[in-house]
């Protein structure tokens, strides 16, 4: 089994590094059918807040509110390593987030770190199947870094 880290940018970290910049324009343009269409079917996401959702249906709906909601948010994933499963189709991605977004009438920003899984479609091309993000800074105003509620059991 082939397990490497992408150093030297093997064709299928180029692909990947290419769909998650195709990602990041999808944010900019807002373009919630571009940002589904890199996704997985059954696509899992934790954001930086700890909020869940799962599915594409429900990350097109989720990104079409926030851009309806605030014209200032933008959010980029900058990848630092790509590791690639070749035989098995299969691909890690860990990084850096930023963003920024409106709140109180001004902007606040956040950032933090994010690990992305990416598999391997039949046709070839690589789509994310989840994605965890972790803030680890934010400033602003209060109510735009407004972090989880503790885990209760």
């Amino acid at each position: 089994m082939s397990i490497s880290a992408e150093m030297n940018e093997s064709p299928a970290s180029n692909a990947i590094r290419h769909a998650r910049e195709r990602y990041n324009q999808a944010i900019v343009n807002r373009d919630v059918e571009t940002i589904g269409a890199l996704l997985a079917p059954e696509y899992h996401v934790v954001t930086g807040r700890s909020a869940q959702s799962h599915g594409v249906a429900e990350q097109r709906r989720r990104w079409a509110c926030l851009f309806e909601k605030d014209q200032a948010v933008i959010y980029r994933r900058i990848p630092r390593e790509i590791r690639v499963n070749e035989l098995w189709g299969l691909a890690e991605e860990l990084g850096n987030w930023t963003g920024s977004y409106s709140a109180e009438a001004t902007t606040a920003s956040a950032s933090g770190v994010y690990a992305a899984k990416w598999q391997r479609a039949e046709n070839g091309e690589w789509l994310v199947q989840a994605e965890v993000f972790t803030t680890l800074e934010c400033s602003g105003p209060a109510s735009g870094c407004v972090g989880p509620d503790a885990i209760a059991y």
